[in-house]
């Protein structure tokens, strides 16, 4: 379907996409010279368990303030769609409940977890929470016909995605890069949808500029962190926006059962996180290590270990979101027409970037030690 859309809500969308960055990037920066000591965070800071919680890259200690800009964006947003001029939907109850029930309660769980750093089941319980939010509001993955199974499938989604948004947060621009690339597929499918007027559209260019804010300062050398408080409330959201826009794509009106090529656009359009975490939880585990621990062990890492600066890992992530980006477009817009050519494009697609990573990862354990 071609969406017939005037010009009026690109016009609308962009100077709200424009005002917004900038009013990030103003909250981030009055945040930086008023607050000094808000989930300070460097490559050896300590949990309150004792054990040493090596999440970060780089050595200085910086604030985790990131989260506050893109919290406020998000509230902003979600009001500034009643003011707008233009409504094709209105937004059922139990699914708005839903979306500010889960992502309040990923933020807030991020930032008592950057103010004490909580145990990892402290953020475990939250992540669970978030799910339950979903799934008891009506959203959730119809993946198997059997809600019991769907509810189980939905929450390790929201759990998965929420901890691979945590886990990307390990260098300068990275996570940030990554959710802004998720938002793009997501604002493109609305669009490709008809549904670019719709509610969703106007909440995810609020957070994309929340995030361009953000990354004028977490850019290398950064200046702060998005802190778990920004990895939780992304993660949250990206998980809701997959479960409403991603997942029901390839899944035709009446199948009951499981249907596998609606797993095809979600594992490109998360194909990052997904091959990270993946990569991340394996490794540790053959190691007899917890996975929910931090380390200078992910992917981007061993793109650093094989002599890529900071800086060019960043520019990497962020061409690979832009590719995702592109293949996400011509399935949505093209796959009725070849519904069978699409997935060995997509799974193609996958498998060399997931060969790739494993590729440099494995050069960069060799020469790191």
């Amino acid at each position: 379907m071609q969406p017939n859309i005037t010009l009026l809500p690109f016009i609308v969308y962009g100077a709200y996409g424009i005002i917004a960055t900038a009013f990030a990037a103003i909250v981030n920066y009055l945040l930086l010279r008023s607050v000094k000591n808000i989930g300070i965070k460097n490559a050896g800071s300590q949990s309150n368990n004792g054990h040493a919680n090596l999440v970060r890259w780089a050595s200085q200690a910086k604030p985790t303030l990131g989260g506050f800009s893109f919290f406020i964006l998000f509230l902003l947003s979600v009001s500034s769609y009643y003011l707008l001029p233009f409504k094709n939907t209105e937004l059922p109850a139990r699914e708005l409940f839903a979306l500010l029930g889960s992502v309040s309660t990923g933020f807030v769980v991020g930032l008592v977890d950057d103010s004490f750093h909580m145990p990892p089941r402290f953020k475990f319980a939250g992540q669970l929470l978030c799910a339950l939010l979903m799934t008891g509001m009506g959203v959730y993955i119809n993946a198997t016909g059997i809600f019991w199974l769907n509810a189980l499938f939905t929450t390790f989604w929201v759990v998965g995605i929420m901890n691979a948004i945590n886990m990307l947060d390990n260098m300068d621009g990275i996570a940030a890069t990554v959710a802004s690339g998720i938002l793009v597929c997501a604002i493109a499918i609305l669009y490709l949808q008809g549904n670019f007027t719709g509610f969703y559209t106007i909440v995810f260019i609020g957070v994309l500029a929340a995030l361009l804010g953000f990354l004028f300062f977490n850019w290398h050398p950064s200046k702060m962190y998005m802190g778990d408080s920004g990895s939780q409330f992304l993660g949250a959201l990206l998980a809701f926006a997959g479960i409403l826009l991603v997942w029901p794509q390839y899944r035709p009106e009446g199948v009951s059962g499981f249907y596998l090529p609606q797993f095809v656009l979600p594992a490109v359009i998360f194909a990052l996180p997904f091959i990270d975490t993946t990569t991340v939880f394996v490794y540790r585990i053959a190691r007899k290590q917890s996975p929910f621990t931090g380390g200078r062990d992910h992917t981007t890492h061993h793109f650093a270990y094989c002599g890529f600066t900071d800086v060019a890992v960043a520019r990497l992530v962020a061409l690979v979101s832009a590719i995702s980006v592109a293949v996400t477009v011509m399935m949505v817009k093209r796959y009725q027409e070849n519904p069978h050519l699409f997935p060995v494009i997509a799974a193609a697609y996958w498998i060399l970037l997931f060969v790739t990573i494993q590729y440099f990862y494995r050069i960069g354990k060799r020469k790191h030690g």
